[in-house]
């Protein structure tokens, strides 16, 4: 009984990693197409919840009860979820487009901030390196939001990568642990 709870601490922590691994390597290898499967499997997520709402919505009706909030809930979610299934690389797009958007205003805020509000503050220099960066990401995402976003999820992959080799190795080092113990 007590191996089976050893092999629940570190087999968990070696599926995750095995898991991390197989994610990033698909990521990094085939970055296109696993996005764009993300992406329409997030789509169906957001349509079967709309979904989902809109049952409740026909309910809250039947018992005269308020709807209104949910209804429009119930319209943006369905909308967004048809959006993300079936026109997944230009969903994507704007949601990189609205991403690069947001890095460029908050660069304009933080320059502002930096020459007119931090001029006794002695991070103004941080501040201008922050806002130098956020606006070159955000140039960068609107350059090409596709392949800005493949880059990303090449970077996330890297990360999970790592991550999942790491979670491997800590979960043979458990092992190894709780075989000494025995």
């Amino acid at each position: 009984m007590e191996n089976i709870n050893h092999f629940n601490k570190w087999g968990v922590l070696a599926v995750n990693g095995l898991i991390a691994v197989l994610f990033g390597a698909l990521v990094i290898f085939v970055p296109g197409a696993t996005l764009l499967t993300v992406v329409t499997y997030l789509g169906i997520v957001v349509l079967i919840l709309g979904l989902a709402m809109l049952v409740g919505v026909i309910l809250n009706i039947k018992n005269q009860l308020s709807y209104a909030t949910d209804l429009i809930e119930t319209i943006i979610l369905l909308v967004i979820g048809f959006f993300l299934t079936f026109y997944s690389k230009d969903s994507l797009e704007v949601f990189v487009i609205i991403v690069g958007s947001w890095a460029i205003f908050l660069a304009i805020l933080q320059l502002i901030f930096a020459f007119k509000v931090t001029s006794e503050l002695k991070s103004k220099n941080t501040l201008i390196i922050s806002s130098v960066i956020s606006l070159i990401f955000g140039i960068l995402l609107f350059t090409n939001p596709f392949k800005a976003a493949e880059a990303l999820v090449v970077i996330a992959g890297i990360i999970s990568l790592i991550i999942g080799v790491i979670l491997i190795i800590l979960a043979l080092k458990m092992k190894n642990f709780f075989a000494h113990l025995e």
